[in-house]
């Protein structure tokens, strides 16, 4: 694909929308591929933790340690997908089309989810 330059708006023609949105779909696909993909491999390394034997299997590391990190990897990923999203809203679309508050609150609800989950994997109530 070729580079798309900083244009002005009105400079930025079908074909450039087009692969502009073609970079949104795809960039924002491989961003939320990558948020469920290493915290679902994290929540079933997880899982581990609740049966015995636990430590020898996972190396010594604890729940809360791996709950901490991926804490801060979610919210790394939900700066670095609001932030790419952002970018191409405002650099290819002038501030439509792609990226608006819908999808900024699917977002947010979804990383909160999963900081909730990890809070209460690690520091909530257990058996």
């Amino acid at each position: 694909m070729k580079r798309l330059e900083k244009q002005p708006v009105a400079a930025v023609g079908a074909s450039e929308r087009l692969d502009g949105l073609s970079l949104y779909s795809t960039g924002q696909m491989k961003r939320y591929y990558l948020l469920f993909a290493v915290n679902g491999g994290a929540f079933a390394i997880a899982k581990l933790f609740a049966e015995s034997e636990t430590q020898l299997i996972v190396g010594g590391l604890s729940l809360q340690a791996l709950a901490v990190g991926c804490i801060l990897f979610t919210a790394l990923m939900w700066r670095d997908i609001y932030a790419f999203g952002e970018l191409l809203r405002t650099q290819i679309f002038g501030g439509k089309d792609i990226f608006q508050e819908g999808a900024k609150l699917i977002l947010a609800c979804l990383c909160v989810l999963l900081i909730l989950g990890w809070l209460l994997a690690a520091f909530g109530p257990h058996e």
